[in-house]
């Protein structure tokens, strides 16, 4: 397994920004910086002028959490919990023959997919809406006058796996693709 990039720092120069925004929930406000000393000490003089702080429960709840192990276990649970719906969700598509445009290593909770040519994905979000399922039209992903309009992204986080397959195959009919792959 690679090494963290903190770890090969000799010079303070790497930092690890984030939140707890999506793990937790956005409410919460709360995030955190992995630095070096002198960075953390003006990073923290810094904020001290220009914004106020959370909550001082809000901070102690959210430590206690952390100081239990509970959200390395939420963290372990949820990647669990993505990689059996994302084998779900990367087989109804082949399965069902659609398009991936391209895939990550690992991780992540969606697919950029590619619609056939002369699709307009923001159209076809409008007709899978009515029907129950959501998509995330790509052009906005796109630099440029005038963008591609056939990407789009399936996201798989919120959705539970029994249901995954069944909104894969209202998505395939939707673009004409009428049965699965093996049956045509």
């Amino acid at each position: 397994m690679p090494r963290a990039l903190k770890s090969l720092d000799q010079d303070g120069r790497v930092i690890y920004v984030g939140s707890f925004s999506k793990s937790l929930f956005p409410g919460l406000r709360l995030g955190y910086l992995v630095g070096s000393a002198p960075f953390i000490r003006e990073a923290r003089a810094l904020r001290a002028s220009v914004l106020r702080h959370p909550p001082g429960h809000i901070q102690r709840t959210a430590a206690y959490f952390l100081s239990l192990g509970h959200y390395d276990a939420l963290i372990r649970k949820t990647a669990r919990v993505y990689a059996q719906r994302r084998q779900v969700m990367e087989t109804a598509i082949h399965h069902y023959g659609l398009e991936i445009a391209g895939s990550g290593a690992h991780g992540g909770s969606s697919f950029w997919m590619r619609a056939p040519d002369g699709v307009d994905t923001s159209q076809l979000a409008q007709q899978l809406r009515a029907q129950g399922v959501l998509i995330e039209p790509g052009s906005s992903f796109f630099h440029g006058e005038t963008p591609p309009q056939n990407f789009y992204r399936l996201a798989y986080s919120s959705i539970p796996s029994e249901r995954i397959t069944e909104g894969i195959a209202i998505i395939a009919r939707a673009l004409g693709q009428t049965g699965p792959k093996a049956d045509r």
